[in-house]
C-alpha cells in the first residue's frame, strides 16, 4: 500500500510538471462497456498455448508466459492447468456493465493529473473512468456539472475547476452525483508539485462522498478528516483504501454497475449466463452443472406447519 501511494504520487509530480503549461492531451479511449446480461463472454483458450515466438509456453491459468528457469518446470506447470481446466472449464472475461465514472478538468490550463485519478481507478474498481478536459466558459461550476451530466448520463461526475476563488475547495452534491473540485484553493507552497498533488487526493475524496462514503478511521486512507492544506500535503495516501473503495461499489449496485471479471466457466454456468461449450473441458463441466441429481431431495408437506 505505502508503494502504491508512492508510485502515485511521484506519477502525479510528473503530470503537473510535464502537463501544466501544455496543451491538453487527449485520454486513450476506454473500450466501451458491456451492454448487458445477453451479450456474449469473451471466451479464453481452453488449452495449452504456445507463445507467439514459439518459445515460452503461456499458462492458460495466468495467461503469461512461463519462464523456463522458474521455480516450477514447464512439465510441472502444464500438469497444473491440465488440472485447473478440467475443474474449471478455463476463464472467461465478462466486461464492465452499466454507467461510468467520469472525470472533467474544466481549467484553463488542463494537466495529466485526472488521467492519473482514472488509471488508479480502474486498477483498484475494475470499473472504467473516462477523462475530458472541457473549459465551462461562462456558466458556473454547478451550472457547467449538471449540463455533462444530462449530456453524458455518467454514474457520477467529478469537475476540476478555477477562476473561483470564493467558492469552497471541495462541494459535494450526492443527490446529484456530483463533486466539484476548486483548484484555486490549492495553490502555493515552495513544492512546485503540491498544488496538483492536492487537486488529485481532492477529487479521490470527491468520490468517495458522492460514492456513499464518509470519514474513515483508517490511517491509510484519504477520507480522513482534512480541515487544512497542511493536513492534506501530510496524508500520504492519496486514494481510497480497499475497504472503503467495495464498500461503495456495493452502492453503485443501484445503478446497474457491475465490474469487469476474469472467473472460472464453471461459475458463469451456475449462474446461468455462460455460453456454449466450446471445448472438451467446458462440455463437461456445463454437463456436470446442469445434470439433474440422480438423487433428488424429497421435501414432504408437514400439514402441521401447513407448507
Amino acid at each position: 500500500m505505502k508503494r502504491l501511494a508512492i508510485i502515485a504520487a511521484a506519477a502525479v509530480a510528473i503530470a503537473a510538471a510535464g502537463g501544466a503549461g501544455d496543451a491538453p492531451v487527449k485520454a486513450p479511449e476506454a473500450p466501451a462497456a458491456a451492454g448487458g446480461a445477453g451479450d456474449q463472454p469473451v471466451q479464453e483458450a481452453g488449452g495449452a498455448a504456445p507463445s507467439p515466438d514459439g518459445g515460452e509456453y503461456i499458462s492458460v491459468v495466468t495467461g503469461k508466459p512461463v519462464p523456463k528457469d522458474g521455480k516450477y518446470t514447464v512439465e510441472q506447470i502444464k500438469a497444473r492447468d491440465e488440472r485447473v481446466l478440467r475443474k474449471t472449464g478455463g476463464f472467461i472475461h465478462q466486461a464492465a456493465e452499466g454507467p461510468q465514472t467520469l472525470l472533467v478538468d474544466a481549467r484553463a490550463k488542463p494537466t495529466l493529473t485526472l488521467d492519473e485519478v482514472a488509471r488508479v481507478y480502474r486498477l483498484a474498481t475494475h470499473l472504467d473512468a473516462q477523462v475530458r478536459k472541457e473549459a465551462r466558459g461562462g456558466a458556473t461550476p454547478l451550472e457547467f456539472a449538471k449540463r455533462v451530466m444530462s449530456e453524458a448520463k455518467p454514474l457520477m461526475l467529478v469537475m476540476v475547476v478555477d477562476g473561483c476563488p470564493d467558492q469552497p475547495i471541495l462541494s459535494v452534491f450526492p443527490e446529484e452525483r456530483v463533486g466539484i473540485v476548486n483548484a484555486d484553493r490549492l495553490r502555493g507552497g515552495a513544492d512546485p508539485s503540491a498544488p496538483e498533488m492536492r487537486v488529485s487526493k481532492e477529487a479521490w475524496r470527491a468520490m468517495g462522498f458522492v460514492g456513499g462514503l464518509g470519514f474513515s478511521p483508517a490511517e491509510n486512507d484519504i477520507m480522513q478528516p482534512i480541515y487544512t492544506l497542511r493536513e492534506l500535503d501530510a496524508n500520504r495516501y492519496p486514494f481510497i483504501q480497499p475497504m472503503n473503495m467495495a464498500r461503495m461499489q456495493r452502492m453503485w449496485k443501484r445503478f446497474g454497475v457491475k465490474k469487469e471479471r476474469r472467473i472460472p466457466y464453471r461459475v458463469a454456468v451456475q449462474e446461468g449466463w455462460a455460453a456454449q461449450p466450446t471445448n472438451e473441458y467446458q462440455k463437461a463441466v456445463w454437463n456436470e452443472v446442469r445434470q439433474i441429481p440422480e438423487k433428488p431431495i424429497k421435501i414432504e408437506f408437514d400439514p402441521k406447519k401447513g407448507k
